[in-house]
């Protein structure tokens, strides 16, 4: 695209210069040369000519304009889609990242390529400012271990960093001559603040005189009663306890996955780490490390880490129900 846009323009330029030239050598000689042959037919004749020669030079010029405008337009047009689609990809990105409050290495390894396609088509302050919202995620994820807690003030720091990215991503894509209102950008954080403080709960369950966090009481409980029920099979595991988006979840937010997909899912990069596989942290290998994995008779299958504090009774009511014993 870019040879054939310098091709065109030089030829542009070329055809520009001909008609200086014809110009030039037309106001010099024109005149005497029509003194030279005296009028008469051949000198209407040489004037239709010259006055072809300049409207067919001056055609071309046009045409050639036209060209390069519409060859920039496309150019224009393609590098805007590319931006659009890497600027979502990277906030949906984030957001699956933040959307469960914990960070994963598989999570952070999605990040470095997008950083890379944004140099390639990005603004310079578009580049820097997410930048800084990778430096945040990095540093977040210091701690060694599989999954770490986005701590609430890491969480609005990280919101806010992301609105500061947004906004330079609205000023590269010329969406408005204007920068969005500060006022408006602050609010914007702050009423995210102000839901992630509702959603953060730190709601404790206990199960064999143990304190723990929902997602490992889920564990817990599970485990639990198919150490008692070996022999449980993959149809009754989800037709008699618990179904997999017994909450109305699906894809990748199911209460459970089979070990098969949760390995699909990590061939994809994306969603695998939502799901107990392995407790050996950032030196494990969900491939090949399953000791998080739960065995039925026929399948095996792996719990989500995730679970809202809405989720906790309407789970805690099924198994009870279930005659599964809960604390």
């Amino acid at each position: 695209m870019k040879k054939n846009l310098n091709e065109t323009r030089k030829q542009g330029w070329l055809t520009l210069l001909a008609l200086v030239i014809i110009a030039f050598a037309v106001s010099i000689g024109f005149s005497p040369l029509f003194e030279l042959i005296e009028g008469g037919i051949a000198a209407r004749v040489l004037g239709s000519s010259f006055g072809a020669i300049f409207v067919i030079v001056l055609t071309m010029f046009l045409l050639n304009k036209q060209t390069e405008i519409e060859q920039e337009s496309k150019k224009s047009e393609r590098v805007f889609d590319e931006k659009v689609r890497i600027y979502q990809d990277i906030l949906e990105i984030c957001k699956d990242m933040l959307m469960d409050g914990n960070l994963t290495q598989e999570e952070i390894n999605r990040l470095p390529f997008p950083l890379i396609k944004l140099q390639m088509l990005a603004d310079e302050q578009v580049i820097k400012t997410f930048q800084l919202v990778f430096e945040k995620l990095n540093k977040v994820y210091e701690v060694e271990g599989e999954i770490v807690e986005i701590k609430p003030e890491d969480k609005n720091e990280i919101y806010n960093l992301l609105s500061e990215f947004s906004s330079a991503c609205r000023r590269d894509l010329e969406i408005s001559s204007n920068d969005v209102d500060p006022s408006i950008q602050q609010n914007t954080v702050n009423t995210i603040v102000k839901s992630n403080k509702k959603a953060n709960d730190q709601t404790k369950y206990y199960f064999d005189g143990k304190k723990m966090h929902k997602n490992r009481y889920v564990y817990a409980v599970i485990t639990n009663y198919l150490n008692q029920n070996p022999d449980t099979s993959f149809k009754e595991f989800q037709e008699n306890i618990l179904e997999r988006n017994f909450n109305g979840r699906t894809g990748q937010w199911e209460v459970w996955k089979t070990y098969d997909e949760v390995k699909e899912l990590h061939h994809k990069g994306s969603g695998s780490g939502r799901f107990f596989v392995t407790d050996k942290g950032k030196a494990g290998d969900i491939l090949k490390d399953d000791d998080l994995v739960i065995n039925l008779s026929d399948e095996k299958i792996c719990l989500h880490k995730s679970w809202g504090l809405g989720d906790m009774k309407p789970f805690i009511s099924l198994m009870k129900s279930k005659g599964i014993r809960v604390e």
